[in-house]
């Protein structure tokens, strides 16, 4: 029905409109001193999407690299892709910081902070990739290798370690 292009492009589109309509509110505190239960649905909206979204990229990175590593992506195709999700990742952020300037308790804005971090990860972690499918150096697979273990370990921290979606070495898991 709808081509990968197209649903890897809409999902950012997605997750920012759902952002916008979470900066409408004056008040958007997600939990300030009531029940999980009755935290603001448009905060945990946001979350819950951003972690899917952090997840859904993380996957699309360790996709491309396989594809890229089986010769099934060219180093063009790879950092064409990667370049869209450094973009789309850049434009998410915005959102996040547009949504910190709003009023936020302080735990909804670390919470963001740490989901900027994952971003931030994430981005390196991108370009990482595209610098070793040009290289294709052993120096460049390792960067690309520790962008990937900290992207996963930042998402970790974020989640507090929930199903980690790879398997991380013992010093990277969260205590």
């Amino acid at each position: 029905m709808f081509s990968h292009r197209f649903l890897r492009l809409s999902w950012p589109v997605v997750l920012s409109a759902l952002m916008v309509v979470g900066l409408a509110y004056s008040n958007v505190r997600s939990q300030d001193n009531r029940a999980v239960e009755d935290a603001n649905a448009t905060l945990q909206a946001v979350g819950g999407l951003g972690v899917g979204h952090i997840q859904s990229t993380l996957g699309l990175i360790g996709v491309t690299a396989d594809a890229y590593a089986k010769d099934v992506y060219t180093p063009k195709q790879v950092e064409d892709l990667m370049n869209g999700t450094v973009n789309g990742i850049e434009a998410v952020k915005k959102l996040l910081r547009r949504l910190q300037e709003t009023d936020l308790g302080d735990d909804d804005r670390e919470y963001i902070d740490r989901m900027i971090s994952v971003y931030n990860g994430l981005q390196k972690e991108a370009k990482a990739l595209i610098a070793f499918a040009k290289s294709r150096k052993p120096a460049d697979a390792e960067l690309f290798d520790a962008a990937r273990k900290s992207a996963v370990t930042k998402l970790g921290q974020l989640t507090d370690g929930d199903k980690l979606p790879i398997e991380a070495t013992e010093t990277e898991k969260v205590e």
